[in-house]
C-alpha cells in the first residue's frame, strides 16, 4: 500500500515550510519592504506578521501531517507501542501463572 497523495502533499508542504525557516522568511520580508520603500515601522510590522503567519501555518501543517500519519497507521492495522507493551506484559504474566501451576 502506497502513501496517499494527501499525505505526500502535506509532508512536502511541511518540509518546505521547515526549510524556509524563520530567518529566511524574515530576510524575504525585509527585502520586500526594502523594494517597496515601506517605512521602517510598517516594515517591521509586516515582517512580524509574516513570521507569525508562517508559524501558524507550520503548526497547522504539522497537525495535518500527524493526523494523516495516525490515519494511515490505523488503516494499516499497526498496534501502538503502549498497546504492544501492555499485551506483552499480560502474556508474560499468563505464562508465569501457567508455569507456576505446572510446577505444583
Amino acid at each position: 500500500m502506497g502513501i496517499s497523495d494527501d499525505i505526500k502533499s502535506g509532508f512536502y508542504a511541511g518540509i518546505g515550510m521547515m526549510l524556509k525557516g524563520k530567518e529566511k522568511l524574515e530576510d524575504a520580508a525585509r527585502e520586500f519592504v526594502k523594494d517597496k520603500n515601506i517605512s521602517a515601522e510598517e516594515g517591521e510590522k509586516f515582517v512580524k506578521d509574516m513570521v507569525n503567519k508562517a508559524s501558524e501555518t507550520k503548526e497547522e501543517v504539522t497537525e495535518f501531517i500527524d493526523e494523516r500519519i495516525k490515519q494511515v497507521i490505523d488503516k494499516m492495522g499497526y498496534v501502538k507501542k503502549e498497546e504492544y507493551d501492555s499485551m506483552k506484559k499480560e502474556l508474560d504474566e499468563i505464562k508465569a501463572s501457567l508455569k507456576n501451576k505446572d510446577n505444583q
